[in-house]
């Protein structure tokens, strides 16, 4: 953990509906890694089964979310991240096969980790609103704290792009991309499938700066994206085993991702 105990983080408590991924090891549940699905809330929830691990799973899973803040990922990108990645041999990790579930509330999310640790209602204050649903009205203090960019690909391009369209079930949810001529890259969800795309939107996004880290183009970036084990495909998806589509522009490939 880092000596820093104010180290910016995300928020630990929401109301909102949350998406979650189970953390094993081995056979063994370890714990709920959660995300909100709006806002900027996530955490772990460690399962009944950690016994006298409990604290120090804890401390590692928040730790690894405090990675994934300073990348910049939103907590539903940041809980996808972790998908398929090597598990510690004492806090476990989250399985490429892994299922993403959701629930109406942390609460519900933390009973099914633990019966025995009921977690109570929080701040009176979260996601920026009372409990009636009113919005919190400041008027002084400080506005949330920037993360650090992580090193990524630029998202924007005036090069020719090319792309591969991600399916979940049998529709596009959205699309990888790399530009041409320089060396941009990224993901755009598809409109019309709303959250489902965006979701599916964290897997890829995680690929991609893995990759910028490892050093590649962003061409070889998007199209070793074919290459990677499915992780979760239930949720995130999988790259068409078309060739590779090509658009003019960025541009015309957000107005395909736009179209109904």
């Amino acid at each position: 953990m880092s000596d820093d105990a104010m180290m910016p983080n995300y928020d630990a408590w929401t109301r909102l509906p949350v998406f979650y991924l189970p953390v094993t090891l081995g056979e063994v549940l370890v714990g709920y890694l959660w995300g909100s699905q709006n806002g900027n809330s996530a955490g772990f929830f460690a399962s009944a089964e950690t016994g006298g691990n409990r604290i120090k799973t804890i401390v590692y899973w928040n730790d690894r979310l405090e990675e994934t803040y300073r990348m910049g990922l939103t907590p539903v990108e940041a809980i996808g991240y972790w998908i398929g990645k090597p598990a510690d041999p004492q806090f476990g990790g989250i399985a490429g096969d892994a299922e993403q579930g959701e629930a109406r509330t942390i609460q519900e999310l933390a009973l099914r980790a633990d019966p025995g640790r009921p977690l109570g209602e929080g701040p009176w204050i979260q996601d920026g609103t009372f409990p009636s649903g009113s919005p919190e009205e400041r008027s002084e203090g400080f506005g949330a704290i920037a993360p650090v960019p992580t090193p990524t690909y630029p998202d924007e391009t005036t090069s020719a792009v090319i792309y591969l369209p991600v399916s979940l079930k049998g529709v596009i949810v959205g699309y990888v991309w790399a530009s041409t001529n320089d060396d941009a890259a990224g993901y755009i969800p598809r409109a019309a499938v709303g959250q489902a795309g965006v979701v599916a939107g964290g897997l890829w996004r995680s690929r991609l700066i893995d990759a910028r880290m490892a050093g590649l183009s962003a061409l070889d970036a998007a199209r070793r994206c074919r290459s990677l084990p499915a992780n979760a495909p239930g949720t995130f998806g999988l790259i068409d085993p078309i060739p590779e589509q090509q658009a003019s522009t960025l541009s015309d490939l957000r107005r395909l991702a736009d179209q109904s």
